[in-house]
């Protein structure tokens, strides 16, 4: 344990307990569709996604973005699907950690957003025809919330994101993304 900055190593904690609530909520499909309320500064995003499949419902890729119209990031992103309590898809978990570093407490921060994507509306997938293999093809709208956040970000999520994306039969997906996060600094 850190002794010297104790702040930081409570924050930890606390980031680390958010996280942990957030996959619980997954896992027992009480998840909010609502927008949590910022406790910070709403401020603009926009960016491009580029990923791949890498696995049955997970993704792996980068987020090159701008908050504010003038703040660029680069982070990655992996893409955890969820299920509801029935069954049936729910969405996917998004974890996008960022190169920027702030200092906190004489530490290395770097930002960090755990966020809900659920479609927006019916996805408009096709099958890829290829036998034995249950790929698919299309596009689709999501709709994403933060739900924490560590660096930049509000620790208590905040904001909305529209994404508009499409996936292809190789399994590369490409979405550009649009709309507010809550953020700290």
């Amino acid at each position: 344990m850190n002794k010297e900055n104790p702040a930081l190593v409570n924050s930890l904690v606390r980031g680390a307990v958010v996280a942990a609530v957030a996959a619980v909520a997954l896992v027992s499909g009480a998840a909010s569709a609502e927008e949590r309320a910022c406790q910070g500064r709403l401020a603009p995003i926009s960016g491009k996604i580029a990923t791949n499949a890498i696995g049955p419902g997970e993704t792996l890729g980068v987020l090159a973005g701008t908050v504010d119209g003038e703040l660029k990031l680069k982070c990655g992103i992996q893409g955890k699907a969820f299920f509801n309590p029935d069954g049936t898809f729910g969405g996917f978990t998004h974890t996008l950690v960022c190169g920027d570093t702030i200092s906190a407490f004489g530490q290395t921060v770097h930002s960090q957003i755990v966020a809900l994507s659920r479609y927006d509306g019916m996805p408009q997938f096709q099958s890829c025809g290829i036998p034995g293999m249950d790929l698919q093809y299309g596009s689709f709208r999501e709709i994403t919330e933060p739900q924490s956040g560590r660096g930049i970000f509000a620790p208590t999520g905040g904001g909305r994101l529209e994404v508009e994306g499409t996936v292809n039969c190789a399994g590369a997906v490409d979405m550009k993304i649009e709309g507010e996060v809550c953020v700290v600094y």
